[in-house]
């Protein structure tokens, strides 16, 4: 049976992908959800002007969500160069750092909202609105939880990286059932009004860091947080890369309040309940992109900093071809829930917020796909740092796009125009980034690669690298053959050239024999790399993951003869990680 050479099998870097989706859905509606909760509560218990206090907490939300981006976005890229070049020890503490930062923010943000309130809530709306008392109410009791918040998305997001959704799962599932439980006691039952909503995702927040930190305490735990090896430099990286990510949120910052502002020009109060009530479900209709890009800057990371062209053409192909045709489905599905979702909100179809509101829950969704497909290809260039097209469609896609076309718009369709801008600001987005793809390729982008944008230098040419994919003890059995075949044509002496054989075909038959039991669609991807002076082996599966705890006694067994095979492979190698 005749092996796939030069060729990655697509099936595990998928696989790869999709499992890391979920989670980060999960993580992103996090906020969303509590606040679709706290909206919910607010608009049937307490009153209208209590929705409107919500959605003018957006932009503090939006900056709390910067600051998170800022730092996360960063240090997934570096721990993921830093997995993939095999330093553990600088991944540690990237995380270590990230941890640290994000606690003396949390502090101090907790200490602003519920000590000194009229300061964030100055930023939305006068001291001379009549909603202004109640915002600093709402600021007092959603500040408390401001520091687990933070401290609590991060976390969840590096248990990714530990191979530990499971926890993360539990923790966002023990927020949304912890707000929903403290809305109905706060408001309904002690009656604490807009402080109690405020609260209440407060105790959710702490809930949902307190899990996480439980396993990160225990021995089990890969990412450990200390003071040793830490360095203040690294904060100069992340910022570096976090930057992008964050500065879109900031703008979003910005841009909502310049929203605030125009939409109660054009349509008033009304205008303004409706525009929360679907900026509510902003987080929801995020979630799915989000998770999406979230995995995609992930094994980018990864990818980058192995130097692989290939896998990274592929991972642009699986996020067009796969990704995207689900965002589409996702947005067509909420796009048609839109008459249930207003009536979450407003019950009475006469009324000019209902039909405001119901026009923005079925237009909004639409604007999902196309900030996929951006913010997709943004990252992917963000990891090559590929920064002046990055920093360009930020600035147009978080601000000036959606603001231009929002006030165009508005002016003939009123209400509608905004919904109708999100749309259209984000199509003009991907056209002007596949325009900048068009000039530093210097011909018209027609491929995944084309789009990729690769630097000249980027990676091992194709000549100097070896792809192969394995499927069956068949194909693994005579798989030297072509190892040795590529070595003797770079040049390699013959006594190494046997040797990488032996290493590739022992532990490809390892791997099939012990990995592929009872599994379907199993394969192996292996990739011999001629860099310099070295010949670099990787192998790569969907297998059962390798515990690293179980080195000791795989080196190391009782019986000589136990795992000969990897031992005599580590012998004869130069390093094995």
């Amino acid at each position: 049976m005749p092996v796939n050479i030069n060729r990655y099998d697509e099936k595990i870097t998928r696989r790869l992908f999709f499992s890391m989706v979920p989670v980060q859905i999960l993580l992103v509606m996090c906020g969303g959800i509590s606040l679709i909760i706290d909206s919910a509560f607010a608009s049937n218990l307490i009153g209208p002007d209590a929705m409107a206090v919500t959605g003018l907490y957006g932009p503090f939300a939006k900056i709390c969500d910067s600051l998170n981006v800022l730092m996360f976005g960063g240090a997934q890229i570096l721990c993921g160069k830093y997995l993939g070049e095999n330093t553990v020890k600088r991944a540690r503490a990237i995380f270590s750092i990230d941890i640290l930062v994000m606690s003396i923010i949390g502090a101090v943000g907790m200490i602003l909202c519920v000590f000194f309130p009229f300061i964030p809530a100055s930023l939305s709306v006068s001291g001379a609105n009549p909603l202004y008392p109640g915002l600093m109410e709402y600021f007092r009791g959603v500040g408390v939880g401001i520091l687990p918040f933070l401290l609590g998305t991060q976390l969840t997001s590096f248990l990714q990286l530990e191979k530990k959704e499971k926890i993360g799962y539990i923790a966002i599932g023990g927020l949304f059932f912890t707000n929903a439980l403290c809305d109905y006691l706060f408001i309904k039952v002690f009656k604490m009004g807009l402080f109690g909503l405020g609260l209440a995702t407060s105790v959710g927040n702490w809930v949902s860091l307190i899990i996480p930190a439980v396993y990160f305490l225990s021995r089990n735990a890969s990412f450990k947080f200390g003071l040793k090896g830490l360095k203040w430099s690294d904060l100069a990286d992340i910022f570096k890369l976090g930057t992008p990510p964050a500065a879109t949120q900031f703008l979003l910052v910005l841009r909502g309040l310049i929203l605030n502002y125009l939409i109660i020009t054009i349509a008033g109060n009304a205008g303004m309940s409706a525009f929360s009530a679907v900026g509510s479900f902003g987080y929801v209709y995020w979630a799915i992109p989000a998770g999406m890009t979230s995995a995609m800057v992930t094994l980018a990371s990864v990818y980058t900093g192995e130097k692989d062209r290939s896998a990274l053409e592929l991972l642009m192909r699986i996020y067009l071809k796969r990704a995207v045709p689900v965002v589409v489905a996702g947005s067509l599905v909420l796009s048609a829930l839109c008459v249930p979702l207003t009536n979450i909100y407003y019950h009475d179809p006469s009324a000019p917020v209902y039909t405001m509101a119901l026009i923005g829950f079925c237009l909004f969704p639409l604007s999902s796909p196309i900030s996929t497909i951006f913010v997709g290809w943004r990252d992917l260039w963000r990891c090559m740092d590929f920064m002046p097209p990055v920093h360009v469609g930020i600035i147009l896609d978080g601000l000036a796009f959606p603001v231009l076309f929002s006030w165009l718009l508005s002016m003939a369709f009123g209400m509608t125009g905004i919904w109708l801008s999100q749309v259209i600001s984000g199509i003009g987005v991907v056209m002007v980034m596949y325009i900048m793809a068009w000039i530093r390729q210097k011909s018209l982008p027609k491929t995944c690669a084309d789009l990729c944008c690769f630097p000249k230098d980027f990676g091992i040419s194709s000549d100097k690298r070896l792809n192969l994919s394995v499927h069956s003890l068949e194909e693994a059995i005579n798989i030297s053959e072509t190892v040795i075949e590529f070595c003797h044509a770079q040049g390699i002496e013959k006594i190494t050239s046997a040797r990488a054989g032996l290493c590739v075909e022992e532990l490809t038959v390892n791997i099939v024999k012990h990995g592929f039991s009872n599994k379907a669609n199993s394969v192996v991807d292996i990739s011999v790399t001629h860099a310099g002076e070295d010949l670099i082996i990787k192998f790569k599966d969907n297998c059962q993951p390798f515990n690293p705890k179980e080195v000791d006694t795989i080196f190391n067994p009782e019986d000589p003869a136990h795992n000969i095979g990897i031992r005599i492979v580590r012998k004869v190698c130069k390093e094995m990680e």
